[in-house]
C-alpha cells in the first residue's frame, strides 16, 4: 500500500489496514464449488487523496490486481469510506471497498476456471458483472460505469479466453502420465489458429501481449516437443517483445 500521497496525520486511519485486507482474503470463501484453487493473488493500494463527505472520511485510491504473471487488473480511481480499526466482512449487500476487493477477487477466479473448461469462468464473470452493476448506481459509483463496461467486455472476449483454454489443456496433455501426446498436438494446433484469430480481431494488444510476456519460455518448450515450428515462426514477428526467447527454438 503507498501512501505517498497523504501527510502522516491522516495515516491514523489506517492503522492495520494492510492486515485487514489479508485477513479478509484468508478468511473468506469466494469460490463456491467443493473443488479448492490455489491462486496468487497480490494487490497494490495507491491512496490518493482523503476528503470530507458528509461528516464521513472518504478515501480516492487505485489498485492493481495481479496474480503475478499474466493477470494484471488495473483499477483507476474509486472511492470508499474507512475508520481506523474498521473490520471488513464480507457480506452480497454492496460496500464501497469490499465490493471492488470482490469484484477483482471473481475475475482472477473466472480467469483461473477458463484454463480448466471452455468459459468455465463465466459463472465468475456474472458476478463481478453484478458487483458493478450494483456499484454504479450506489452513492460511491466513481468510475463503476466503465468497469462494467470494461468487465463485460473481458467476458466476450472469447477469442483470448478460448487460446488460453486451448493452451492450458495442451500443457495438462503433456504433464500427463503418460503422456497425452495426441491431444496437446490438438490443443497447441487451436491454440495457434486462435493466436492467429485473436491478431485479425484485436492486433497486438493487451490482454494478449500479457499473456505472451509470461508463458512465451513455456510456448517455445511446448513447440520443441511437438515439433511445431509454425507458431514460432508467427510470434517471432507478431510479438517482437520476446522474440529474443523465441529465438531459442532455433538455436538448441
Amino acid at each position: 500500500i503507498d501512501y505517498s500521497n497523504i501527510s502522516e496525520n491522516e495515516m491514523f486511519i489506517f492503522e492495520n489496514f494492510e492486515g485487514e485486507i489479508k485477513s479478509y482474503f484468508i478468511n473468506n470463501y469466494f469460490f463456491d464449488d467443493p473443488d479448492e484453487l490455489e491462486l496468487t493473488l497480490d494487490i497494490h493500494f495507491v491512496i490518493e487523496s482523503i476528503y470530507n463527505r458528509g461528516g464521513e472520511k472518504v478515501i480516492s485510491a487505485q489498485v492493481l490486481f495481479s496474480n503475478q504473471k499474466d493477470q494484471h487488473h488495473y483499477s483507476k480511481s474509486f472511492d470508499f469510506s474507512h475508520n481506523k480499526g474498521e473490520a471488513l466482512y464480507k457480506t452480497e449487500m454492496f460496500h464501497p471497498l469490499t465490493s471492488l476487493l470482490n469484484c477483482f477477487a471473481y475475475l482472477q477466479i473466472a480467469y483461473e476456471l477458463d484454463t480448466y473448461e471452455y468459459l468455465g469462468g463465466n459463472k465468475y464473470f456474472l458476478k463481478a458483472q453484478n458487483i458493478a452493476s450494483d456499484a454504479k448506481n450506489s452513492s460511491f459509483s466513481r468510475n463503476w460505469q466503465s468497469r462494467l463496461k470494461k468487465i463485460r467486455k473481458q467476458t466476450e472476449q472469447n477469442i483470448y479466453r478460448e487460446l488460453r483454454y486451448n493452451f492450458w489443456v495442451s500443457q495438462d496433455a503433456l504433464d500427463s502420465s503418460p503422456i497425452k501426446l495426441e491431444e496437446a498436438k490438438k490443443f497447441f494446433n487451436k491454440f495457434y489458429l486462435t493466436l492467429v484469430d485473436y491478431d485479425e480481431y484485436y492486433g497486438y494488444s493487451k490482454p494478449l501481449t500479457q499473456f505472451l510476456n509470461a508463458y512465451s519460455y513455456e510456448i517455445v518448450q511446448t513447440a520443441k516437443k511437438l515439433n511445431f515450428q509454425q507458431i514460432i515462426d508467427y510470434l517471432s514477428l507478431y510479438d517482437e517483445q520476446n522474440s529474443i526467447i523465441y529465438q531459442k527454438y532455433y538455436q538448441d
